[in-house]
């Protein structure tokens, strides 16, 4: 059994190197026996003996550093021909020659015996299996979809109700069916069948149906069902997974922990369950970087693409027109055609909704603001998970997870300086290690700012980068150059927050010490305490303040900037103070001023 999963795992591979540490993983499900590594040995010394015996002369299984790679030259896997026969057999329906395509397509089909992989009790393989059985169906519904251009309409009506039957919420099964029964003279079936559809979406799903579906029965209905050839290329157009996860942004030093809580999401999408995470946490303390280097260690799990948007980048004035422009770019990624694109924000995220409904993809959602703009983005099911990352800890009752990342821990700052300027520029200097260290408050941004410094400054020791942070005043603009920028990612923090919450965070800079209370808040802000106090907890939920211990002298809590926080809040430029200053004074007006008519002549 283990020698078959171990096969199996090298075979999806097709060639391509596969560590011995992956295999252990993957082979006992996360779960090996001490002596697993060298079980994994004698199972491909096995394997390598079978080879032989069935009369293959070359090395099957090579031993390439860190593991073992499959040679598949010369050699027929029927999953790498597979999917070289349906690429071949979309472009020929896309090139016009549909019966060579139907052909191919269905050569293609024929290499299937069951269903893959069905002696290998592993979740690597039930992954790979879902994946492999959409290729499938995917594969069938092009072929089904040609033959209806073929003229076959009347002989695929019963394989395609049958299709159907088996895998109810496939909308382009059952826009296949309605068009092949429209052909067939079977007007009222067609609509039979969209009406099922629709109440079927509606009690599984809560949605209606789909874009495509919707304008095929209003077109049925209108007996302008468009001719065969109309619609021949938004149909056979092929869908590739797409793998939109940015580059720059994928390692990590430590976060165990929250790993190990984003490696629970899979089990919530094994179960068909869409899996939501929110990750927040203060400026520069890493929650791009683990969304994205999670989902590159586990694309895997995701064969259906992943899905990522940084919404900074990509707002378009509203939480609701961002969310359309959003949307439409996503569904443009899975493959939804333009003639077909939604326009209107509820029915892009229906048809946001169905098209991943059957799908297993990744998405992931930077730098979100309100929970208003990221609603529209999550699935309504399906196996899905989505990543949203963000200031803000959003207030929400779906079941999601929470992370909420802090400082990483000593022994990871000194690995991830370490592995920017190498261990022995660390040894060398260990006690000055500790105060840099410090003195970046272990922000994994600071850090690697620090580090990039140290590493384009090789006659620098790292005492002498001690000695300009230790100067409050230089320290921002010390750890603020190029992509490493501390104060640039600060500043686009604090622009995109609302004007009176801004103005906050500057002003109390102002106030002496580590901790204050919300009574010396509300004095520096020349506003109620209840006001203050509104305003205090904006910024910790915003995690831009830090919520202390009681205050028994006041009785009520103290409340701390993060140290590198203090710092660019109290450099904001002067403009920001008057802006602080103005704002202040028209909120004392509004309180004071009596109520006043207007008249306009």
């Amino acid at each position: 059994m283990r020698q078959r999963a171990l096969l199996a795992r090298l075979l999806l591979e097709q060639g391509r190197v596969v560590s011995v540490d992956s295999l252990v993983a993957e082979v006992w499900d996360g779960r090996p026996p001490r002596t697993a590594r060298t079980q994994v040995s004698i199972c491909v010394a096995a394997l390598r003996k079978l080879f032989r015996g069935a009369g293959c002369t070359d090395e099957v299984i090579e031993t390439v550093q860190p593991g073992y790679r499959l040679n598949i030259a010369g050699h027929r896997v029927d999953t790498v021909e597979f999917a070289r026969e349906v690429e071949s057999g979309y472009s020929l329906g896309q090139e016009g020659r549909l019966v060579e395509a139907a052909e191919v397509l269905k050569g293609a089909l024929r290499l299937w015996r069951g269903p893959a992989l069905s002696d290998v009790p592993a979740q690597f393989a039930e992954t790979a299996a879902v994946h492999l059985s959409e290729q499938r169906l995917l594969a069938t519904e092009q072929l089904m979809t040609i033959r209806t251009e073929l003229g076959e309409h009347r002989a695929i009506i019963g394989e395609l109700s049958a299709l159907l039957h088996a895998h109810p919420l496939r909308e382009q099964l059952r826009a296949t069916l309605m068009r092949a029964q429209y052909r067939a003279g079977q007007r009222a079936e067609a609509l039979r069948t969209f009406r099922e559809g629709r109440a079927l979406s509606i009690d599984e799903l809560g949605l209606e149906p789909g874009a495509l579906l919707q304008a095929l029965h209003d077109a049925i209905l209108n007996d302008t069902v468009p001719a065969p050839s109309a619609d021949l290329h938004s149909v056979t157009e092929p869908v590739v997974a797409p793998s939109e996860l940015p580059l720059n942004a994928a390692d990590i030093t430590g976060r165990h922990r929250e790993l190990r809580a984003l490696d629970d999401l899979l089990a919530q999408t094994a179960r068909r369950r869409t899996a939501v995470c929110f990750i927040s946490g203060s400026p520069g303390i890493g929650k791009t970087a683990l969304a994205v280097h999670w989902g590159r260690e586990n694309a895997r799990h995701f064969p259906d693409g992943q899905l990522y948007v940084d919404l900074r980048e990509a707002a378009s004035g509203s939480p609701e027109r961002t969310a359309l422009t959003v949307l439409q770019r996503f569904l443009r990624s899975l493959g939804v055609h333009h003639d077909h694109m939604p326009q209107d924000l509820g029915e892009c995220s229906a048809a946001y909704r169905s098209t991943l409904a059957d799908r297993r993809v990744l998405v992931i959602i930077d730098n979100a603001a309100s929970f208003s703009e990221v609603e529209p983005l999550l699935p309504g099911g399906g196996q899905c998970c989505v990543l949203v990352a963000g200031l803000e800890r959003f207030m929400h009752s779906r079941g999601a997870t929470d992370l909420r990342l802090g400082p990483i821990g000593h022994a990871d700052s000194v690995a991830l300086l370490a592995s920017i300027i190498g261990a022995d520029r660390i040894t060398a200097e260990s006690e000055a290690v500790h105060r840099l260290l410090e003195l970046c408050a272990r922000l994994p941004l600071a850090i690697r700012a620090a580090g990039v410094r140290l590493e384009n400054k090789p006659h620098w020791r790292i005492v002498d980068l001690v000695d300009r942070l230790a100067d409050p005043e230089r320290r921002l603009e010390t750890l603020s150059h190029g992509e490493t920028s501390l104060r640039d990612c600060f500043d686009r923090a604090v622009r995109r927050l609302p004007p009176d919450i801004a103005a906050t965070y500057q002003a109390l800079s102002v106030i002496p010490g580590d901790d204050f209370d919300v009574r010396t808040a509300s004095e520096v802000l020349h506003t109620s305490v209840s006001d203050a106090e509104d305003r205090l907890e904006r910024l910790v939920d915003l995690n831009l303040l830090e919520a202390g211990r009681r205050m028994r002298s006041v009785g009520c809590l103290s409340y701390r900037y993060a140290h590198l926080l203090r710092l660019h809040a109290g450099q904001l430029p002067a403009e920001q103070s008057l802006e602080a200053a103005t704002l202040r004074l028209t909120n004392r007006i509004r309180r004071n001023a009596p109520t006043a008519r207007v008249s306009a002549r």
